[in-house]
């Protein structure tokens, strides 16, 4: 969570898009609660819950959220990419020697191993189980649009460099039609909340 006073905006980091590389650059016009840092990608529940009360008594007024959402599928092979490095090898979490479709089999588990926990981002920009949803949800294919809204309400140049980016490996294309049918079930709210973002680029809940 970062709060932007000047913009009277929250950021909040929805994992595996791109969001260190938006930490790095909002970084100088930004404040992180020594309070929250233990909990960098804190969701949009989490947020309304302990936080917007005391952020809104800070600034003044209630301030506006914002985060950025990846294609559901896209997501699911940016996290195996991820923890198929060196760096998890023997790691309960690791994906190493293991396939994508066996993963999504063991993501869509009663039971997901370890390697296979990852998040949804319908819940954690606040569209299901508890809420208020995100202000501002942009696309993670369109950050122009992330970049651009920023410096305007900032009013001062940014600049996006992308940093831990992952080896591609894994594909949708790598699944069975019925594994990747039973994902698209699974999964339909985050894909249709997706597609609206998709459509329109930045989607502005309130």
């Amino acid at each position: 969570m970062l709060i932007l006073r000047k913009a009277c905006l929250v950021y909040l980091a929805n994992p595996k898009t791109a969001s260190q590389a938006i930490r790095a650059m909002l970084g100088p016009h930004a404040e992180r609660p020594e309070e929250a840092r233990a909990k960098p990608h804190m969701n949009a529940g989490a947020y309304g819950r302990h936080w917007a009360a005391r952020v809104t008594a800070d600034l003044g007024k209630r301030p506006e959220t914002l985060a950025v959402m990846r294609d559901p599928m896209d997501h699911m092979q940016s996290w195996f990419r991820y923890r198929q490095r060196d760096a998890l090898l023997g790691h309960r979490n690791s994906t190493a020697g293991i396939s994508f479709a066996q993963f999504v089999e063991d993501r869509l588990s009663d039971t997901p191993p370890p390697h296979a926990v990852i998040g949804r981002q319908d819940r954690f920009l606040g569209f299901i189980d508890g809420g208020p949803p995100v202000t501002h949800v942009f696309d993670y294919a369109r950050l122009d649009l992330l970049v651009d809204f920023l410096q305007d309400r900032l009013g001062v140049a940014l600049d996006l460099g992308m940093r831990n980016v992952s080896p591609r490996s894994g594909s949708a294309s790598d699944l069975p039609e019925g594994l990747a049918a039973r994902y698209r079930r699974a999964h339909r709210t985050e894909i249709a909340l997706y597609e609206l973002v998709a459509e329109k680029g930045h989607l502005i809940t309130a």
